[in-house]
């Protein structure tokens, strides 16, 4: 028995609707934290470019373990821009180092931060921090040695720990509360 056109195309739209209620794809994230921010307003526009990367691999459960290397972007943004974007976002909060992928070509991960809120009520912090990742640039621009690597790595180390709370002890007290 064969079917007429009309019933073979409803049989089709039919399959079709089936197949649309079975997928459902996941809302985009609309809007970005950390907008409405003084933290924000520093950020160049490569970081804001390398922030939306991030963005766009974040699936809503990898949070902590988000990477973004030069090569997936190299047609995009140059390496010096790329890694200055990236420093910008860890120093002002909104990327957090969970592991440096320096040896054995290991990529860096990171993690999507809220420090940027705590930069939101502290302005000398965040004088601070751009103060720092200046000295960087300028840092970089001048001839390479010993010295200066270790100078770098002095201050990039002063803006990852500028931006995370103070390590405390078990048993030491914060604000009265022993831990």
């Amino acid at each position: 028995m064969r079917m007429g056109y009309s019933e073979k195309h409803k049989k089709q739209a039919n399959n079709q609707a089936e197949r649309k209620k079975a997928y459902q794809p996941r809302q985009p994230f609309r809007t970005v934290e950390g907008m409405e921010g003084a933290a924000w307003e520093k950020l160049s526009r490569n970081a804001v470019f390398v922030l939306m990367e991030f963005y766009r691999k974040f699936n809503g459960y990898n949070r902590y373990d988000l990477s973004l290397t030069y090569r997936e972007v190299k047609n995009k943004i140059s390496s010096r821009p790329f890694s200055r974007a990236v420093w910008q976002l860890i120093g002002y909060g909104f990327l957090d180092v969970r592991r440096f992928g320096w040896l054995e070509r290991n990529c860096s991960v990171f993690g999507l931060s809220n420090r940027w809120r705590e930069l939101r009520d502290n302005p000398e912090k965040l004088h601070t921090i751009e103060k720092l990742l200046e000295q960087i640039e300028s840092l970089k621009r001048e001839p390479g040695s010993l010295r200066k690597r270790m100078k770098m790595y002095k201050l990039k180390d002063r803006v990852l720990n500028l931006g995370m709370p103070p390590k405390v002890k078990t048993g030491e007290s914060v604000d009265g509360k022993y831990i």
